[in-house]
């Protein structure tokens, strides 16, 4: 088994990943990090800024996922490299066609619920120079969170699971996501197949470690 090590920071997308390798229950360390003047760096000082952008994210971003010698980014392929440490369990899906929606969902979740519709929310700025348009676009981005959460609950509508019939890694991608939603005020009652799937996972002893390993309160 190689040696892990994970980036993270409390209650941010990086959660997911967390959650994944207490579940599968292999060795692994993780490194805290919190927001400084110039960008990420870890809470116990192990780690300065400009030492992480240079030796483990080249943007600077959480998470990382250290195997040994080399450094995966991007929570699809974070994900799906932890999925692999485990294969008896079949988390990226039990066959080809449940593998490629696995990743469909893994670089859509990525890609439109948390880069495009939560990066309108939480960056306007990335998307427009003009603040005064910045509250326009975190409207905008609210809506697409909006639509974007309605998208899974309708998904989960008639299965317990995105994928197939058994737990993927797309379950425990969704999970930080709706805790964002409680975060910027949404009522999340009103998607109960998508919570329903947090609270399934959430119910976990290993889940539960990790929620109060980062002060995440489990949903309600």
């Amino acid at each position: 088994m190689p040696e892990i090590t994970l980036y993270l920071a409390n209650g941010a997308c990086s959660l997911a990943a967390h959650l994944l390798l207490e579940e599968i229950g292999i060795p692994y360390k993780t490194v805290v990090m919190k927001m400084g003047p110039s960008g990420w760096t870890a809470v116990d000082g192990s780690i300065e800024t400009d030492e992480y952008r240079r030796t483990i994210h080249h943007a600077g971003q959480v998470p990382a996922l250290k195997v040994d010698n080399e450094v995966i980014t991007e929570n699809p392929a974070i994900l799906s490299f932890i999925a692999t440490l485990s294969p008896e369990r079949k988390l990226a899906g039990k066959t080809a066609l449940e593998n490629a929606r696995t990743a469909e969902w893994l670089a859509w979740i990525s890609g439109t619920l948390h880069g495009n519709a939560f990066g309108l929310m939480f960056r306007p700025s990335r998307f427009c120079d003009n603040e005064a348009e910045h509250d326009k676009i975190k409207q905008k981005g609210r809506e697409r969170v909006l639509a974007a959460y309605g998208i899974i609950d309708k998904a989960l509508e008639k299965k317990d699971f995105p994928v197939g019939e058994a737990e993927t890694v797309v379950d425990y991608f969704t999970v930080p996501f709706w805790h964002w939603g409680g975060r910027v005020g949404l009522d999340m009652s009103s998607f109960p197949n998508y919570t329903k799937l947090v609270k399934r996972i959430e119910a976990k002893e290993s889940a539960k470690r990790v929620l109060e390993d980062e002060s995440v309160k489990p949903a309600q």
